[in-house]
């Protein structure tokens, strides 16, 4: 039997009593694995580039077999841009690429970036429009529950490939996870690490990682998933949050 654990952490309180957000991150791993882990993430959450949390929560769920659904990792592919500009404009033709309207992509961010914080989980937009379809406010849309199938496998193959680090690694895995629902047609994510300029679009079958998105030492950061106008959005959360999946590399 698998174990979930999940991590979540902030400054001046829980996230519910106004508490400001810090680290997040979960596993899903074997009995055996639960108590390095668990130290782990208390680590992460004490020693994060945004400050020390004095609210940790630690939740430990098990998973019965036959609740885990598989999906294949997201094709990697990479593209370095000389200015933050010429980031995000290269952000906005990929999106194109699947049919999310450029005017769609702008007034989402606008609408990320008029929150008063950043956000705990992502916005939900209309890709037509740029419409937010959720309403769930701060909170957002908060994605759980997935991981590599076979992880140490899965790093090692990337790491052949030139692809290595924590970031990368949560980043493809929750990609991989919210393209594979089918009214979703893409994400833009953009870190919320003041010390991480990097960025992200999916579509389609692609991982594309994207820098700069923005100046170092900025706080602010989130994630958008563009859908369909029709996306049942209860089953779209359901999906997300709570549906365990876990990262095949077909390669492998």
């Amino acid at each position: 039997m698998l174990y979930s654990i999940r991590m979540r952490s902030a400054k001046g309180g829980a996230h519910e009593n106004g508490g400001h957000h810090i680290s997040g991150a979960e596993r899903i791993l074997s009995k055996e694995e639960l108590a390095q882990t668990a130290s782990e993430l208390v680590t992460r959450a004490l020693t994060h580039s945004k400050g020390c949390a004095d609210f940790i929560r630690i939740t430990i769920d098990a998973i019965e077999d036959d609740a885990i659904v598989y999906k294949p990792a997201l094709d990697v592919a990479i593209t370095k841009s000389e200015s933050v500009t010429d980031g995000l404009n290269e952000a906005y033709r990929l999106l194109e690429v699947s049919g999310i309207k450029r005017e769609a992509v702008q007034k989402a961010l606008s609408t990320l970036h008029s929150q008063p914080e950043n956000m705990r989980g992502a916005l939900i937009c209309n890709a037509y429009t740029g419409e937010r379809m959720d309403t769930l406010g701060l909170r957002g849309v908060r994605v759980s529950r997935m991981a590599f199938a076979e992880p140490a496998k899965a790093l090692e193959h990337f790491a052949k490939e030139g692809h290595t680090g924590v970031h990368f690694e949560e980043a493809l895995v929750l990609a991989s996870k919210v393209l594979s629902y089918p009214g979703i047609l893409g994400e833009f994510c953009v870190s919320d690490d003041p010390d991480y300029a990097v960025g992200y679009v999916s579509y389609g079958n692609t991982y594309h990682r994207l820098t700069p998105v923005k100046e170092l030492g900025d706080q602010r950061g989130g994630r958008i998933f563009f859908v369909k106008p029709e996306t049942d959005m209860d089953s779209l959360r359901r999906y997300l949050e709570e549906t365990t999946v876990l990262i095949t590399i077909e390669s492998i």
